[in-house]
């Protein structure tokens, strides 16, 4: 079911490159829709954690959204919490030192 609506998502934002953030993403992303993998690991952006990871650059994905304009990151989380912590705040300090 949740690989399934990735890919109805996939398609309404008209087929952005799509990357599975390592470890819990990879089990939600098709091989098919999938153009690789990042790696945005939660812990970088805890409480008085806020600080680039130099170790997780991630350039594959700061490509990918500047060729195609956007990119769609995969990630999931456990029972009980929205959205994960990676996607909160990890990606958003991304972006903004990107």
């Amino acid at each position: 079911l949740d690989a399934m609506f990735v890919r109805e998502v996939h398609g309404f934002l008209g087929k952005p490159p799509a990357l599975a953030n390592l470890r819990c993403g990879v089990w939600y992303i098709a091989p098919d829709i999938s153009s690789g993998h990042c790696y945005f690991k939660s812990t970088d952006g805890h409480a008085g954690k806020w600080a680039f990871s130099l170790s997780r650059i991630n350039l594959n994905a700061a490509l990918a959204a500047a060729t195609h304009g956007m990119a769609m990151i995969v990630d999931a989380t456990r029972s009980g919490k929205r959205f994960p912590d990676a996607l909160t705040k990890t990606v958003p300090i991304w972006c903004c030192v990107i």
